[in-house]
């Protein structure tokens, strides 16, 4: 898939709700047979909260399915880093680093906060290579926040991701839209989950509002050398922003108020 080229903005009333990296490698048993002492001496003054956690090496929707095989399953420990005010969390386990955050301004900062942990990470356990790499935008529009509640999601929506929206028979009729994709990028893939939620917001009460989410996990599977991962790094942060803004009119846009990159 081909997407147009947009100018690169920023929203000025950003309807990201989280963005998170991920980088896998090989499994590394060292990680989990012993504490991470030294990692964590490293980072500390950056996430100076820690805590752990189990998790079992099976895909969620299989323990979802099946809740007691957590009883007879062998666990592994992911270990968490948080900073100070929680919004960002690093996480380490045997197979994967992960970064994410719900305080997103900017991919340079994203990158360079990322860039430091997985620096510090080759130098303590250096990994043979990498297998596989993502890059995951959640944005959720919400139009109170926006001040535009009188539009309709027709007018927000592009109809090349949600031709539902644009149909005069069904528009109004529509209670749940959930579509979920895996498009072939021209570098990697994207798995594109999008639709209307229902979001509550406990400072109106725990009043419900209709929402429309954007949920792009772009990756690659394959061995990634380690210093070619920025430049796949790079090229999903693009497409990522390509995609969402593809997804959305000139008048949803606007709205979010972009102010040009340079």
């Amino acid at each position: 898939m081909k997407l147009p080229d947009y100018q690169r903005v920023s929203y000025q009333r950003t309807p990201l709700i989280e963005v998170v990296g991920q980088l896998r490698f090989p499994t590394i048993l060292k990680i989990n047979n012993q504490d991470p002492y030294e990692f964590q001496e490293r980072i500390r003054f950056d996430y100076p909260i820690f805590k752990q956690s189990q998790d079992l090496n099976l895909p969620p929707e299989i323990v979802a399915l099946v809740p007691q095989i957590s009883s007879i399953t062998p666990q592994y420990t992911t270990y968490n880093f948080l900073s100070e005010n929680s919004k960002w969390q690093l996480s380490l386990n045997r197979d994967n680093l992960t970064l994410a955050t719900i305080e997103y301004k900017q991919y340079e900062e994203f990158k360079e906060k990322f860039a430091k942990a997985i620096n510090i990470f080759e130098e303590v356990y250096n990994p043979s290579f990498y297998i596989r790499l993502g890059l995951r935008y959640k944005d959720l529009i919400l139009r109170s926040k926006l001040k535009i509640e009188d539009k309709p999601w027709s007018a927000l929506i592009t109809p090349q991701i949600a031709s539902e929206l644009h149909s005069t028979e069904l528009s109004g009729a529509i209670l749940t839209l959930v579509k979920n994709l895996e498009i072939q990028l021209e570098e990697g893939r994207v798995n594109f989950n999008h639709g209307l939620v229902m979001s509550q917001d406990p400072s109106k009460g725990n009043i419900q509002e209709p929402g429309y989410l954007f949920d792009a996990d772009l990756f690659v599977e394959d061995k990634i050398k380690k210093g070619d991962i920025w430049n796949v790094f790079d090229n999903f942060n693009r497409t990522g922003g390509k995609l969402f803004r593809w997804s959305i009119t000139d008048e949803l846009h606007t709205a979010m108020e972009p102010q040009p990159i340079n």
